[in-house]
This record gives structure tokens, C-alpha cells and sequence, in this order.
């Protein structure tokens, strides 16, 4: 934006408001249109001079852009005249000079000898103003403490938030309801001038008084001015031109270049419509030029009006962002984001994001506090709040989809808070602004950096010969701690009784700290109850955690948190801790790598994106063993022996030495680039197994490992070894004592079958070739659009289209009803075409639902049907339409689709395979635990259902098994077929299907599993294992899930083969086609002959046997052409197919 010069064009009907904070009486009385002013009726009677002189300009002194200037005094009409018009017009348009310049005005009013001269000051206009907005960005927000503040933060890239001001609050309301929530702050078309808005509301927070009264509470504005945006005038409570808002909440402006004002809009409710039907929040607007005059507002968004309900649909929260030439104006309704469009502000406006068409265009639906802005790379972020603001991108407004970020410390695809904010605004800085900012507020930098010993130690406590309340600081950093409540010391440990004692650590502990270890030597008693911190190190604001580090014995875990505990990030080893013992507990926090020790070993480990330094801004305040930093929670009830904070992440080797734990290996690998994934190191079982890259030579493998010390190991570290079967280490400690022995092994890791994370894979055979059809993994809330399809020959070697072979993205995609989440696939053939079923988001339900997409081979390429086929409206319905599983009967012919989330169902498909047959849908009963993933399988007269039980993102998902003579059931459950194995680092194995090699009697299962290492619920990977039958029963057995997955295996060639043999016969002078076909195979099929003048099919045409068949043509001669026979058998459990063609020549009859 240039420097601002030109004069600003305003409405040409300027009326007069009178200051709130002038003695005048007023009430609005101006007609409600967007340009018009409220004015103020002065007392009746008054003297023209006296009207006069109540008037008065706003910043008199200090002009930087148009003002108003009344219309009225009192009761009369005010003519203006300006001594320099060319500076400020008598409609008060202004126009800087270089220099400041003085201007008289004057009001007089007709008809009297009443003159009043006003004078004025219009400030020079600034040289050299640095309005290049292209450095950091400016976080405008609130906090609750005793009454609700306004604070600030910074970014440097708009996606990774700090606090400034070393998160103390900058502004507060001194008057009004002494509290002041979402703030927004606006700057000046002129450059130099900056405004705060904000809402007059405390609800929140220590201090008496609070109330969300949406009737009388907070009906003004709250408005701060700055030139500098760092020095800020006293608050003005001003009359926001409505006297029937029963609230003014969540203000914003924006400068409207057409008219030469702001637009300032704001929800309320009419608190003349309390109890009635319209007594729903709205958006109202206004306009200004000075943030003390307001037009009256009138209503800008209204989403009650359609359904009349006194409870809303309400609408709050409005923001407004500009691309190009269009406004985006994104508000909430009830959680929901709904965004409308427009070339201006004044309107038209289109509405492009319904009411519960969020979730479809990649926005979550329960935010609100939106503000929306542009990154330094182009892209535009949504920032949301719920309980926390949450970041979602888009490349372009435009396309309103939006992705959402995960939280991460750097990158251009993660974002990050140092401590939660609360509702505001964000504004982009010019170097100049930045830098007046942070000389301002940036240089707080928290307490000085807490001082640490040359082994890195900020305290330690060893507890040796204590006594009194004081816990001596061996470290030598003088950090002592003292005992609060009467903790007693037992035999060099103090022993907490779980209900008032604690240990009081000093403050400030964290200061400064950006890699961190904690290491505790604790009992816990037997009878500690509820939850508990065995330490705490942070902050609590009124009786809940404020940004700590704590851990806790309850499935025992540490986490980070800048706020509450929705902002914790959190490793666990997934159980509780041992009690009636002594455990050593050790916490470490390198770069982004946090990983928790018990007794020396690692039981878990994951990422944390926080430095503990941000935890208050360094400031803490509620350090101590034993006591929680929430209130309501139990104390600890345990002894404490050893307790030690260092600035660094100690190594796996240093927590094993300090642990004194003679049975465990630490830092396992092995020597040379040999390792597909990292060892999976099982201490409950003492097994250490290696996943190495195919053509690995399992002879020849160095494993090497760290013992604690004056331990040795037979044979020693780094001995080369034949692991191509199962070998020892025996470790025994110094001294002799009791061995420990650890087996280890190598595997080739064959799995994952396919590179990169996709999950619910569907596997089938075609012809010759394998097939998998999988949902696209690795994106937040299982977000994948695109599905793929793989090709094998072997079920080892697996080729991915080039292209995604169905893309779910509205308009964007090949699929016109489905908007993103592309889920678990299934495929069936049937007379020679492929139909491939599937769910995705459904924007127009707002659900997820069921489609099909066809082709002429298994690789597509695929059509989609323009419409779901199940929308889980039906009268039979499951929790959501998911999981689609297709399924033939053999017996039958019959085909079926079995699917459902929470509850199983299943139907019969029509017959063109595109819908389900009215009156089909039923619910399966008898599959225990079923919660997804239902698979179907037919063998030997038995049909096997396979399914998923618990959530995808337990380590405990898994596959449950059930089985009927019937496809209608009953069904009945056999238990859990395929579990997790965590000794291997194999975890979550479901959603699966099972697939027959034609022409045998081998079975294979594909499921995911979380991928290796370190994945979840949303970066799963696929593999395949080998399923086999009970020779006795014809029940599956359970299946052993493995990482090196299975060897090759072809389809067999020819499974099943039908010979025939054609000619002509005349009969009655016309020619008859004659077929003779023969099941060569030695098992039962069935024959189709089929000729262009009729087919005949027979069932179960034994071993050896023929079928006869003759089309009469009804002519006299035909020329030369084939008979078409096919046979088909499930062979090996599968649908088998073979087809010949029989040539007859060309035939004359007389």
C-alpha cells in the first residue's frame, strides 16, 4: 500500500453522532442504511450557540484521515465552511500535505447568528512510510487471567506462534465490564494509524462478576488508537450505534476503498426479541470513519430467519479476507463455518460454503474465532479455535479446499503455539512495524537461563542422610527444594503419604531449556489412587495446568504442554508402572525426539514439537515432586530416592549406566547398511530381531549393542554371527551374579508388499494377475483422496498405476458426488466387467456414503456413478456407510455388498451390479466385537466372514472371524484370527480380506498395520500373510503375522478347461447349429453354449461329461461363425473360468 495522499470519498450524507463520552444525551434515530450516521438529539430547547458548542472533532489535534463532521446540533441543521478546503473539505474529506497543517473549520446554522470556529491539526503525511507488509506477522488475542486481557504474538513465518511480551498482557479494560475479549486490530488506509477493537465481555477468568448475559453485558465497543503500534491511548467504551443489542461481540473492521470507511460488523442479539423466535445471534454492520461515529447498524448475516427457532441457528464470528477482486467472508454458525462471497462489501453476497459443508471442503466443523490471512509463500491459512486454534491451508481461496496442518515445530506444513491463544486477529508487518514491535515487546526473552554443571545437571536431589524440609541440591547449583506438608525421610529417600505432602521445586526451572532429561528413582505405593503427577514443572492458572513437563505412573507416561491438557504431547509406553518396587523413570527430549526409559530401557518414544523453554515463556512457577499441576488431582503416595533435570537428552548408553541394570541391551544395531527399519528390541521377552533388506546374507551380521557397565557379553559386540536362526548373548555383570540371556535373530523384511502408506487393502485375482485396491494413507482425519490400484504376478513384485485410477475431489475429481476422504475399496467382476465400490465424503449429506465406479478391466479406467448408490438413510443402516465388501455366491450365483461402521449389514446387488435390491438389507448378528472391515469368503460349503474390531488407531485393532453354511447366517463367532505382535513391532493388524490362488487350496490375507517404525492410526502400511485351515474342522487358523511376509506364487495356468465342437444340420428345410461341448476337468461345472441364436446352460455337468445343444436358425443358409462355450467351477474355493469357441462353416439348405 503506497502512502496515502489522495483525498478519501466518502457517502456524501454525513450525519452528526455524538461522542458517548461526552455529557450529551443521545438515541439513535437515522434511518438503518449502510453510509448514514445515528445521530443524537440534543435537549429540547437548547440554544443554537449552546448546540454549537457541544460539537467537537475527533483527534482534533492529530488529523491522519476523513473525519465526521455533524450535521446537526441539537434540534438544527449545521452548514461547515474549512479555511483550507483543499486540506479538509467542509464533507470532511482530508487530503495530507507534506507538512502538518492547521485548518480551521466552522459550524454555523442558518437563520441564527450562532458561529462556532473549530481548529484542527492535519498531520503531514508520512515520508518514506514502509508499507512493503512482507515481515512478520502480528497476533492480536486474549487471555483470562483475573479479567480477560489482550496479548500479542509473533511469527516470523504465520504458521509457528510465540508469545511477546513475555506473555504479560499489553491492554486491559478499566472500565466497562473490566474484561475485553476478542480483539482485532486495524490499520489505517493512511499507514500510520492503528486501531484495537474489541468485545466489552468479562466471562472469564479469577475475578467476580463474570457473565455470558447475551442481554446487557457487553453492548459497547472497546477501542484503543496507536500511530505506532506500540504506544496506545486510554480505552474508549463506544456506543456501537444499536440500542437494542442485548451484546456487541467479536468486532471487526475493514476499509472500504468505494466509500472511503470502514465496515465494522459485530454479532448480537436484539434484546427486543427475547424469548420470541428471533432472538437468534446475528452479524450486524455498520459503518465509520473514526471509530467513534457509527452509521446504525443494520443486519449483514442471518441464519435464524428461515427456521424461526429461539435457540438459531446462530451466526457469530464473521472475518473477512480479499483475494484478487473478492471478498471472502467466513463466519460461524453453532461450530459450523459458512463462507460467502462478493466483489464489494456493500454486496451481493454467495454463499459457496453452506451451513454443514465445512467438513467437505477440508474445514473442521467445530471452530470458531476464524481469522484468515495469507502466507509468505501465497498460500492462505484458516486459523480456528476449539479448545486451541487449528491451521488449515489452501493454495487459493478460490478453490475453497482446504487442508488441515498438524502440529509441528518447523516446516511449511506444520504449525505451532508456544502457549494457546485465545479469539483474535492476525495482521502482516512491515519491517518497520516489526522491528518498533519487538524493540517494544520482543526483548523479554523470560528469566535467565537456569545455570547447569559441567555433566549438564540443572539439580539433582540424592536424598543421602537428609533431614528437615530442606532437600539438599547436590549439583551444586544451589536449586534445594523443600518439603511441604510433612514429608518424612526414610533410609536416604522422603517418603509423600498421597495426601497433602509434596516437594516445592524452585521456579524457573525450565528456563532457557531446549533439550531436557528427568530422572526419577520412585516407589509407588500399592494403594496411589486416581490420577497423579509424580513431578510436575510448570505453571497452574486457576486450578488447572498452565504449560508443564509431568509424568505419570498411570500407563505410564510424559508429556509437554504450553496450556491445558488439550495442548500435551505425550510419549507412553502403554502401561502402568510397577508398584511395591523400586523403578528408575527417565524422560528424555532431544530435537524433536522424546523417548521414555524404564530401568534403563526404552518402553516408548515419539515426537514433541515444544521446547520445554516455551513453557510460560521460561517462567514457572508450580515446580514440584509429588503434586500435580492441576488441583483436583491426587497427590502422589510413593518414596522418591534419586531426582535429577539436565539441559540435555542424555543417550540410550548414559540411562542404562545411571539405571544399574545389568540384563539390558541398549543401542542394538547392526554393523554395515544392512537394516530395512530399526530392531525391534522386546526386553519382556529379552529377543532382539533384525529386519534386513532382501538379499541380506543372515550369516554374516555384526549385531552391536551398549551393556551397562562391568557387564560382559558372550560372545561380545560387534562378533560376527550366523542369524539365519536364532542365537544367544549371555550377559553376566561384574562380580558373577545371575546371567541374563537374550536371543537374537534376522529376518528379511519382505513387508510392507507396497512402498508407502495405504491401509484397508482389498486383494483379488483376475486371470493370471493379483490385484490390491487400497485407501490412500498419511493424511490428518484419513483426509486421502485418491485411490490406486497395484498389480502382481507373483504376490511379491507389486506395480502401482501411474495414475490414480479414482480421485474423490468434487469438481476437482472424477467422482461428482464425493469430496475427499477416499476409504476402503472393494472390486468383483461380473459378466466381464469390474465394479468398484467404495466410500468418501458425501457434501451435499454431510456424510460418509457408498459409490461405484465400472470398467472393462481390472486397471481401469473406471466410470463412477453419478450418484451414491448407498447414502445411509436407508431404512437398515449401519453407524456410517463405510467399508464396502463385494461377495458371489457360488451356490447362487447371487451377488451381495456387505458393509457398515458400529453395526454390520449386508444386501443382494441388482442385477447391472449398480444398486442394491430393494428389500434386501438386513444387519448380521453374532460377530463379536465387529466395529468395521467386513470381509467375505466361500470354501468348502462354508462361508467365512472376516472383520475389524476396535478403533484403527489402537495398537489392539485386529481381525475377528465368524462362519455359516448359509450367506444370510446365522453366523457364529470363532474368535480373533490375526492379532498384533509387539515383540516384532507389529501393531494394529485389520481391515483385511483374503484372496484364493485359483486352481489350489492356498489363501493369503492383506491387512495393514501401523507402519514400521513409528506409525498410527493415520501412517498405516500393507502387507500380506499366508492363511491356512484346520483339515479336521475347515475353520481358519489363526494367522501368524510376520515382517518378512510371503515367498512368490503364480496363479496356476489353466485351472479349469471345457472343449466343444460345432456344425449345421437341415431339418424341415432349414439349418439347424449344432454343439457338442465336454467337460474335460475332474470336477463338476457348469456349461454355457451360446450361439447367435440362443444359449443353453447346464448345471453340474460331471467329470468327463457332454452337452448337447442344437439353435434352430429359421433360415436357409448361414454364412460361417462360432459357438461360444463356457465352463465354469470354484476350484480351490475360487470362481474359476475357461472359454472356447467352436467354428461351424457356412451352410445351404436345398
Amino acid at each position: 500500500m503506497k502512502p496515502f495522499l489522495r483525498p478519501l470519498v466518502l457517502a456524501t450524507t454525513v450525519a452528526l453522532t455524538v461522542p458517548l463520552l461526552t455529557a450529551q444525551p443521545a438515541s439513535a434515530t437515522a434511518s438503518p442504511t449502510i453510509g448514514q450516521t445515528s445521530t443524537a438529539a440534543a435537549a429540547v430547547n437548547t440554544a443554537p450557540q449552546e448546540a454549537l458548542d457541544a460539537l467537537s472533532i475527533v483527534h482534533a489535534d492529530d488529523i491522519r484521515g476523513n473525519v465526521t463532521l455533524p450535521a446537526t446540533a441539537g434540534a438544527y441543521d449545521v452548514a461547515w465552511s474549512s479555511s483550507n478546503a483543499a486540506v479538509l473539505s467542509t464533507t470532511g474529506v482530508v487530503t495530507r500535505q507534506a507538512a502538518s497543517t492547521a485548518v480551521t473549520l466552522t459550524a454555523t446554522i442558518a437563520g441564527t447568528t450562532a458561529t462556532r470556529q473549530l481548529p484542527v491539526t492535519v498531520t503531514a503525511a508520512p515520508a518514506g512510510l514502509d508499507t512493503a507488509y512482507d515481515a512478520g506477522y502480528l497476533w492480536t488475542h486474549f487471555a483470562s487471567t483475573d479479567y480477560e486481557k489482550i496479548y500479542l504474538g509473533s511469527s516470523t513465518d504465520g504458521l509457528h506462534w510465540s508469545k511477546l511480551n513475555g506473555d504479560k498482557a499489553v491492554l486491559a479494560n478499566l472500565a466497562g465490564t473490566l474484561g475485553v475479549r476478542d480483539p482485532h486490530l486495524v490499520r489505517s488506509a493512511t499507514g500510520d494509524e492503528y486501531w484495537i477493537l474489541g468485545t466489552d465481555l468479562h466471562a472469564e477468568g479469577t475475578a467476580g462478576g463474570g457473565s455470558w448475559d447475551q442481554v446487557n453485558a457487553s453492548q459497547k465497543l472497546v477501542v484503543w488508537r496507536s500511530t505506532d503500534l506500540v504506544t496506545w491511548s486510554d480505552q474508549s467504551l463506544v456506543f456501537a450505534g444499536s440500542p437494542n443489542a442485548g451484546n456487541v461481540w467479536a468486532p471487526e473492521a475493514t476499509w472500504d476503498e468505494t466509500t472511503g470507511q470502514y465496515y465494522v460488523y459485530w454479532s448480537g442479539r436484539d434484546k427486543t426479541q427475547v424469548g420470541t423466535d428471533d432472538w437468534a445471534l446475528r452479524v450486524y454492520v455498520s459503518t465509520t470513519r473514526d471509530f467513534v461515529h457509527f452509521s446504525t447498524p443494520t443486519v449483514w448475516l442471518d441464519e435464524n430467519s428461515s427456521t424461526n427457532d429461539a435457540d438459531g441457528p446462530n451466526i457469530i464470528d464473521t472475518t473477512l479476507a480479499k483475494e484478487g477482486d473478492t471478498y471472502y467472508r467466513f463466519s460461524t454458525s453453532d461450530w459450523r463455518t459458512v463462507v460467502d462471497t462478493a466483489s464489494g462489501l456493500a454486496g451481493p453476497w454467495t454463499r459457496v460454503i453452506a451451513r454443514g459443508e465445512d467438513t467437505a471442503h477440508g474445514l473442521s466443523d467445530h471452530i470458531e474465532g476464524l481469522t484468515v490471512y495469507q502466507l509468505p509463500d501465497g498460500r492462505w491459512v484458516v486459523m480456528g479455535d476449539s479448545g486451541g486454534y487449528r491451521a488449515s491451508v489452501t493454495d487459493s481461496l478460490a478453490s475453497l479446499r482446504f487442508t488441515a496442518l498438524p502440529t509441528g515445530a518447523t516446516g511449511a506444513n506444520t504449525y505451532s503455539f508456544s502457549k494457546p491463544f485465545r479469539h483474535g486477529s492476525v495482521l502482516r508487518l512491515s519491517s518497520a512495524e516489526e522491528t518498533r514491535l519487538l524493540a517494544a515487546y520482543g526483548t523479554s526473552t523470560g528469566p535467565t537461563p537456569t545455570p547447569a554443571n559441567t555433566k549438564g545437571e540443572i539439580l539433582r536431589y540424592s536424598f543421602d542422610g537428609g533431614s528437615g524440609t530442606t532437600v539438599q541440591d547436590v549439583s551444586g547449583n544451589g536449586q534445594n527444594g523443600t518439603i511441604v506438608s510433612g514429608g518424612t525421610w526414610q533410609n536416604g529417600s522422603v517418603k509423600l503419604d498421597g495426601t497433602d505432602d509434596y516437594i516445592a521445586l524452585p521456579n524457573d526451572l525450565l528456563a532457557g531449556v531446549t533439550d531436557v532429561s528427568v530422572q526419577a528413582d520412585v516407589w509407588i505405593d500399592s494403594a496411589q489412587s486416581g490420577a497423579y503427577f509424580i513431578y510436575g514443572l510448570g505453571n497452574t492458572t486457576s486450578g488447572a495446568g498452565d504449560g508443564y513437563l509431568f509424568t505419570s505412573g498411570n500407563n505410564y507416561r510424559t508429556s509437554l504442554a504450553t496450556g491445558n491438557w488439550t495442548t500435551e504431547q505425550t510419549v507412553t509406553s502403554g502401561s502402568a508402572l510397577p508398584r511395591g518396587r523400586w523403578a528408575q523413570l527417565t524422560y528424555t527430549l532431544s530435537g524433536t525426539t522424546a523417548t521414555i526409559y524404564l530401568d534403563g530401557v526404552t518402553v516408548g518414544s515419539g515426537t514433541v514439537t515444544t521446547d520445554p523453554k516455551d513453557i510460560g515463556g521460561g517462567t514457572t512457577t508450580a515446580n514440584a515432586i509429588g503434586r500435580s499441576n492441576y488441583t483436583a488431582d491426587n497427590r502422589f503416595r510413593g518414596q522418591i530416592r534419586e531426582f535429577a533435570i539436565y539441559n540435555r537428552a542424555l543417550s540410550a548408553s548414559e540411562v542404562l549406566a545411571a539405571s544399574g541394570n545389568t540384563t539390558a541391551l541398549v543401542d542394538v544395531t547392526l554393523s554395515g547398511d544392512v537394516l530395512k527399519t530399526a530392531p525391534i528390541v522386546d526386553p519382556a521377552s529379552r529377543t532382539v530381531t533384525f529386519p534386513v533388506k532382501p538379499g541380506t546374507d543372515l550369516t554374516r551380521l555384526a549385531p552391536a549393542f551398549v551393556t551397562a557397565g562391568g557387564v560382559t557379553a558372550s560372545p561380545a559386540s560387534g562378533t560376527v554371527r550366523d542369524l539365519s536362526s536364532p542365537k544367544t548373548v549371555v550377559l553376566t555383570p561384574a562380580g558373577g551374579g545371575t546371567a541374563t540371556t537374550w536371543t537374537l535373530k534376522a529376518v528379511t523384511m519382505g513387508s510392507p508388499i507396497i512402498p508407502g502408506l495405504y491401509a484397508d487393502p482389498n486383494i483379488a485375482v483376475f486371470g493370471d494377475t493379483y490385484y490390491v485396491y487400497a485407501t490412500t494413507d498419511g493424511t490428518p482425519g484419513w483426509g486421502g483422496k485418491d485411490f490406486f490400484v497395484w498389480s502382481s504376478k507373483n504376490l511379491v513384485d507389486w506395480t502401482r498405476s501411474a495414475t490414480p485410477i479414482l480421485t474423490l475431489d468434487g469438481a476437482n475429481g472424477n467422482v461428482p458426488w464425493a469430496t475427499g476422504n477416499a476409504w476402503a475399496p472393494t472390486i468383483i467382476e461380473k459378466g466381464g466387467k469390474y465394479y468398484f465400490y467404495f466410500s468418501g465424503h458425501n457434501a451435499s449429506l454431510n456424510r460418509k456414503t457408498i459409490g461405484v465406479a465400472v470398467a472393462d478391466n481390472p486397471l481401469g479406467p473406471f466410470t463412477a456413478q453419478p450418484t451414491a448408490m448407498i447414502t445411509n438413510g436407508e431404512s437398515v443402516n449401519s453407524g456410517q456407510a463405510i467399508d464396502p465388501a463385494a461377495f458371489t455366491d457360488p451356490k447362487t450365483g447371487k451377488s451381495y455388498l456387505f458393509w457398515g461402521n458400529g453395526t454390520p449389514v449386508y444386501a443382494e446387488l441388482s442385477d447391472d451390479m449398480l444398486s442394491i435390491r430393494a428389500g434386501t438389507t438386513e444387519r448380521i448378528s453374532g460377530l463379536t466385537g465387529f466395529r468395521e472391515g467386513t470381509f467375505v469368503n466361500y470354501r468348502n460349503g462354508m462361508y467365512h466372514l472376516t472383520y475389524s474390531i476396535d478403533d484403527t488407531g489402537s495398537e489392539n485393532y485386529r481381525v475377528g472371524y465368524a462362519t455359516s453354511t448359509s450367506i444370510g447366517g446365522p453366523w457364529t463367532s470363532r474368535g480373533v484370527i490375526l492379532e498384533k505382535n509387539p515383540s516384532l513391532g507389529i501393531l494394529a493388524t485389520g481391515h483385511s480380506s483374503i484372496v484364493n490362488v485359483p486352481g489350489t487350496d492356498d489363501w493369503y490375507i492383506a491387512y495393514h498395520r501401523f507402519a514400521i517404525p513409528g506409525g498410527d492410526g493415520t501412517h498405516r502400511e500393507t502387507t500380506i500373510d499366508r492363511v491356512g485351515f484346520d483339515p479336521a474342522t475347515g475353520l481358519m487358523q489363526k494367522v501368524t503375522p510376520t515382517l518378512e511376509s510371503v515367498a512368490p506364487q503364480v496363479v496356476p495356468t489353466a485351472p479349469i478347461a471345457v472343449t466343444a465342437t460345432a456344425g449345421t444340420r437341415c431339418i424341415a428345410g432349414k439349418i439347424v447349429v449344432t454343439a457338442v461341448a465336454t467337460n474335460t476337468n475332474a470336477f463338476a461345472a457348469r456349461i454355457v453354449v451360446r450361439s447367435p441364436w440362443g444359449s443353453k446352460s447346464v448345471a453340474d455337468v460331471a467329470p468327463g461329461a457332454t452337452v448337447s445343444a442344437a439353435f434352430s436358425t429359421r433360415t436357409t443358409s448361414v454364412t460361417g461363425d462360432a459357438v461360444t462355450t463356457t465352463a465354469t467351477a470354484f476350484v480351490g474355493g475360487a470362481p474359476a473360468t475357461a472359454s472356447t469357441t467352436a467354428p461351424y462353416s457356412a451352410a445351404h439348405c436345398g
